[in-house]
């Protein structure tokens, strides 16, 4: 539909409707479509956050501090 995650193919209506079974999830008539738009984007994002590069010595935190 309108989003892309770049090199990922965006996730369609088939993909969702056959989530959602697979996971035993209720699913109304029609929203297929707004759900597939909708995980495509946060794919997207999450995307972003993966990819971001990060210095060797830069290590996870058990505990976020700011």
């Amino acid at each position: 539909m309108g989003l892309s995650c770049g090199a990922y193919p965006a996730v369609t209506e088939a993909d969702i409707e056959r989530l959602a079974g697979l996971l035993g999830l209720p699913l109304e008539p029609g929203s297929a479509a707004s759900v597939a738009e909708q995980l495509t984007g946060l794919l997207s994002f999450a995307r972003l956050f993966a990819e971001f590069p990060l210095p060797d010595e830069v290590e996870p935190a058990p505990i976020f501090r700011p």
